[in-house]
């Protein structure tokens, strides 16, 4: 008898078990016949749709990119005239600002005792001439002796020497132009009693001129001497010329590098200290099209495009913008072929799946 109620108690317990079974297995989601989790999201429930993004076609072309910096226009030469022997200014040949051809008069010292002491030395050369040559006659009879010979020549030579230091102390005396250019500063008035060293002035050349700019450690690399471009001067004109110098060591406190524009045009009535805009011509490039409103900066910082490869998935190039006017902007980095977002590149990512709808302008065409 006890035997029959304890089965029975241990059926019904059995029982029990299976039916709180199914529930549980509801609640924890598994199935009898398979321990995995299952998909929450059944195929019946619809997926969301991708979204929907404008793009335009773009196709690279071949554009001569430029580089446009500010510079000042400068002399390609300029000095600080100093007196090289010491006397009184008795004549100003030149009025500051004048033009002068190399070699005229800007200034002239008193000569005070200096063209005597070269008549002097002039006619004291004669003599040791006179004294050598009858010595040399007589040391090749052998009536002379060659230390006497000697002596005769080191005596001529000696002369010489003070004549021609002479000469020179007398020409310093008269200050000149050292090359064609203006005399665009003078320091000294008739009368003035100048010390050797003392200035006297600035002399500059007029051509060729120069137009200076600073280059960014960033662009210097793009530029190398001979390249060709144009500068617009702050009064409206444009001078065509050549780059002639790009500096390889940066300046300490600006972190930039100088870079020399020669004015390959007349350009003698271009002051120095004028502002321009200088257009350099870099080496042509592969390049699209676009309207600036497609650019956008990613997470690092860069300035890039989002487009859509042909998977119909959102990609980013980082770009570089080849040249700019107005609205529009040409850039380097994309594929030659590019499907480029122009509406709701702000609400996409990297790889993300969108539905693309064809911008309706023409293809490579941005828009104004």
């Amino acid at each position: 008898m006890r035997r029959s109620v304890l089965a029975a108690l241990l059926l019904s317990l059995g029982l029990t078990l299976w039916l709180a079974s199914r529930p549980i297995e509801r609640w924890l989601g598994l199935s009898r016949h398979d321990s995995a989790p299952i998909d929450a999201r059944s195929d019946a429930e619809p997926a969301h749709p991708p979204f929907t993004v404008a793009v335009r076609i773009s196709r690279a072309q071949t554009v001569a990119p430029e580089l446009v910096l500010s510079g000042v226009t400068e002399p390609a030469r300029a000095v600080v005239l100093r007196a090289e022997v010491a006397g009184r200014v008795v004549e100003t040949p030149k009025p500051q600002g004048a033009f002068a051809e190399e070699g005229e008069a800007l200034l002239r010292l008193d000569p005070r005792e200096r063209p005597e002491r070269v008549r002097e030395l002039e006619a004291r050369l004669a003599q040791r001439e006179l004294e050598y040559e009858a010595a040399r006659r007589l040391g090749a009879r052998g009536f002379q002796a060659e230390t006497r010979v000697a002596e005769a020549r080191a005596a001529l030579e000696e002369v010489r020497a003070r004549l021609a230091e002479a000469r020179a102390e007398l020409e310093r005396t008269v200050i000149r132009a050292p090359f064609p250019g203006r005399l665009e500063r003078r320091t000294v008035e008739v009368g003035d009693f100048l010390e050797v060293g003392r200035e006297i002035g600035v002399f500059v050349a007029t051509r060729p001129m120069l137009v200076v700019a600073r280059v960014p450690e960033t662009r210097i690399g793009a530029l190398a001497p001979g390249m060709v471009g144009s500068a617009r001067l702050a009064d409206g004109r444009v001078v065509e010329g050549v780059v002639r110098f790009v500096a390889r060591r940066s300046e300490d406190q600006t972190r930039t590098f100088r870079v020399e524009f020669e004015v390959t045009e007349p350009s003698e009535d271009i002051p120095a200290g004028v502002t321009a805009r200088l257009v350099i011509q870099l080496p042509p490039v592969a390049a699209h099209r676009l309207p600036a409103s497609v650019l956008i900066l990613d997470d690092a910082g860069r300035i890039g495009v989002r487009f859509v490869d042909e998977r119909d998935r959102v990609r980013f190039a980082a770009v570089t913008i080849v040249r700019a006017q107005g609205g529009t902007v040409w850039l380097a980095g994309l594929p030659e072929v590019a499907r480029v977002i122009t509406l709701g590149q702000g609400f996409v990512s990297e790889g993300q799946e969108v539905r693309v709808h064809l911008h309706p302008e023409r293809e490579d065409e941005p828009a104004a």
